[in-house]
């Protein structure tokens, strides 16, 4: 705990923030309500609130936008409205291909609120909607750059093209987000992107060294006071009826269960889920896996990431996680374990970020039923930095018992040099017992200066040999890591066509507990450039070693054996502006590969000829030539999208590897019939392409899903 106490002598390098924008927001009568209907002709847009424009923060920091916005605000007991007036001088250049909820935007224009109730600068809320009226809602926090986009709330928005450009209207349930019923005055920003121009405008902050989504800076609105929230319960049932057949089963069957969301204060949320169901939950990325370690997927299922912030510790890092909850549902032999209930409780009270999630887990053969927990507890330490603890129990894949328990600081100031520069620094450690006793330790320290034009990066890390956080991840347990970097960005004047370019150098080494190196990684040099038209290109070097105690079976009858192995490769990747109705993202490598060579090439098209369908291809292929054999790996997927409307949506997704030729098709129906109250139509079939140049079934699996949402 020294360490801890001692890093909190950090706090004192903070300073005062730049100057902030501020708003008295318009109380207007229930009865006065705008139509959300993307249409500004609402009288009540007359009395509200008025932002007359943005200010550029990107290319031109501080700069005009090339476009006026005007932002209007006003609430009521229960709503938050917002409008957007964005005018443009082309109209027919906007971009709008976009229909689908959630959808990656960054191909059309849109516009988008954050909202900090708390005013910490660590923890917030992100709406946003384009022209075609696509909603988009996330999470902000500390640890990311981005929203998370997983995060879902019932709320409305509506775009709307006009004759001088677009707008937007946002109506924001008071029940949808966590605030402070003790203070009238929220943190918010807004923005607007304009792809054609590459260009990023926002109320509050505008500056380049900020991140577009990010709460730094953002400005302060008052008069929000005397606001409702009804009981604060949300009950959403479902039920659902299956048919499976082959490798899934055989025959029809029916199921129901519920999910109960309490708001027990207007900052704190129990969550419980009774007989739980992930039927609609979108498929994992097929990758075949060239190294010797684990591969990381994501989480995907929404009960889990229904306040998934709140349990995140240290350095948002996928090779060592505490509470990893994919490790849920499934046993030592990757066998399905249902969940029978679970709950969680999140959220803050004061200065404390709560996380507490707990679950029952069902028999299976080789599983006893069984219980899990984990809680994560934050405390705010000055303006930005916070001081956090860890604890899990339980092991939901096997019988054994497991513990672990742990504590991080995170120190972070976004106002140090003058005035406008960042640095973050974590430092946390972890331990986990087994039930036989055995104790293990993993920690380290990160340090972080996303500035521009110079930044760098660098972090330590060790994990123990036995340290297994039963319900989390670790990819190399028994090693110490040393990862930095340093980039400088330059800003070249008189070239119309060059935004921008920069130079960047990085390394890495993992050695074991006995500091033999096994890994090793070095990019002298990177290159990176930026196109005024939003292309990008990047080129560099990379060296590396590995050392194998033991020989790896990369393939089939192909094994690298024992010793050290020095090589290099060239890799480069060129990435096509995505405003444009095709994209194209190409990455290609050449050089060696242990003692042998690899070449290989991964291509992503994206083409988007209309907001109402859309087709996405994606292919790696690699071919590795070692002494021990050669071989070729091949990964594609083909996606083909329907959208209606905002609210329907038709995605299908085919994919297959060459190394298992198994083809998986998985088409997702998804009907809103409200904010908050769904209908799913799941079909999922495999295929094993066999010798013989057959396709043959391996399973079948379709699903109708209908779930609501009663709000008291």
């Amino acid at each position: 705990m020294g360490w801890l106490l001692g890093a909190s002598l950090f706090i004192g390098l903070g300073v005062t923030a730049n100057s902030e924008e501020f708003l008295n927001a318009v109380r207007i009568q229930p009865e006065e309500a705008p139509k959300i209907d993307g249409d500004l002709t609402d009288e009540v847009w007359e009395k509200a609130s008025v932002i007359p424009n943005l200010t550029q923060m990107y290319p031109k920091e501080q700069a005009a936008p090339s476009e006026d916005t005007e932002i209007r605000i006003c609430f009521d007991d229960r709503n938050l409205y917002v409008s957007f007036s964005c005018d443009d001088s082309n109209p027919g250049q906007i971009n709008a291909s976009i229909m689908q909820r959630d959808q990656r935007i960054s191909a059309d224009d849109y516009v988008f609120i954050l909202l900090d109730p708390y005013q910490t600068e660590r923890d917030g809320y992100y709406f946003r909607v384009n022209a075609n009226g696509a909603k988009g809602d996330g999470r902000v926090t500390s640890l990311f750059t981005r929203p998370n986009m997983n995060w879902d709330a019932i709320w409305d928005g509506v775009g709307k093209r006009t004759e001088t450009g677009w707008s937007a209207e946002f109506s924001i349930p008071f029940r949808s987000v966590s605030f402070n019923p003790n203070s009238s005055t929220w943190a918010a920003n807004f923005g607007r992107w304009l792809p054609r121009h590459q260009e990023q405008n926002r109320w509050s902050g505008a500056y380049r060294n900020r991140s577009f989504h990010k709460l730094e800076d953002a400005g302060k609105i008052s008069g929000l006071n005397n606001l409702e929230r009804g009981l604060g319960i949300d009950l959403q049932p479902y039920a659902l009826g299956r048919y499976q057949s082959g490798n899934s089963g055989n025959g029809f069957d029916s199921d129901y269960g519920v999910d109960l969301f309490w708001q027990i204060t207007p900052n704190l949320t129990a969550t419980l889920t009774w007989n739980t169901d992930f039927a609609e939950t979108e498929v994992d990325d097929r990758v075949v896996n060239l190294t010797r370690f684990p591969l990381f997927f994501p989480e995907r299922r929404d009960f889990f990431l229904e306040g998934q912030e709140y349990f995140e510790f240290g350095p948002a890092s996928s090779s060592l996680i505490p509470f990893y909850s994919r490790t849920i549902g499934l046993s030592e032999t990757r066998q399905k374990v249902d969940i029978l209930a679970g709950g969680k409780v999140t959220g803050r009270i004061g200065k404390v970020g709560v996380g507490v999630f707990g679950s029952f887990l069902n028999n299976t053969p080789i599983l006893e039923k069984d219980q899990i927990g984990v809680m994560r507890l934050t405390h705010d330490i000055g303006t930005e930095s916070r001081v956090g603890t860890f604890f899990s129990y339980g092991d939901p894949a096997t019988n054994r018992e497991n513990i672990v328990g742990g504590v991080d600081f995170d120190f972070k100031s976004s106002y140090i040099g003058d005035g406008r520069d960042q640095i973050n620094v974590k430092l946390y450690e972890l331990m986990s017992q087994n039930d036989e006793g055995v104790q293990a330790h993993a920690f380290g320290a990160w340090v972080d200066s996303p500035n521009e034009p110079f930044n760098f990066e660098a972090s330590l890390r060790q994990i123990d040999e036995d340290f297994e956080p039963a319900q989390g991840f670790v990819r190399r347990p028994g090693t110490r890591r040393a990862v930095g970097s340093v980039q400088y960005e330059f800003y070249p004047e008189g070239i119309e066509w060059l935004r921008e370019y920069s130079l960047e150098t990085s390394a890495s080494l993992i050695t074991d507990l006995d500091n033999q190196t096994e890994s090793a990684e070095w990019v002298p040099i990177e290159l990176a450039v930026d196109f005024e038209s939003g292309d990008e290109f990047t080129i560099f070097p990379e060296w590396t070693r590995e050392v194998l105690d033991e020989p790896f079976n990369i393939a089939e009858d192909v094994v690298i054996p024992t010793g050290r192995y020095d090589f290099g490769q060239i890799i480069a990747e060129i990435e096509t502006s995505n405003h444009r109705p095709l994209s194209v993202e190409l990455r290609g490598r050449v050089g060696e590969f242990y003692n042998g060579y690899r070449h290989g090439v991964s291509t992503e098209l994206e083409w988007r000829p209309s907001a109402y369908w859309g087709l996405d291809l994606e292919v790696d292929w690699d071919l590795v030539d070692l002494p021990s054999g050669e071989f070729d790996v091949v990964v594609g997927q083909f996606g083909f999208r329907i959208t209606p409307n905002p609210r329907l949506s038709w995605n299908n997704l085919i994919q297959w590897d060459s190394e298992s030729r198994n083809v998986g098709l998985n088409s997702r129906l998804r009907y809103i019939v409200k904010p908050g109250s769904d209908i799913f139509l799941v079909f999922n079939q495999g295929y094993l392409y066999t010798l013989e140049r057959d396709f043959e079934v391996q399973g079948t699996e379709a699903t109708a899903k209908v779930g609501w949402t009663f709000r008291y």
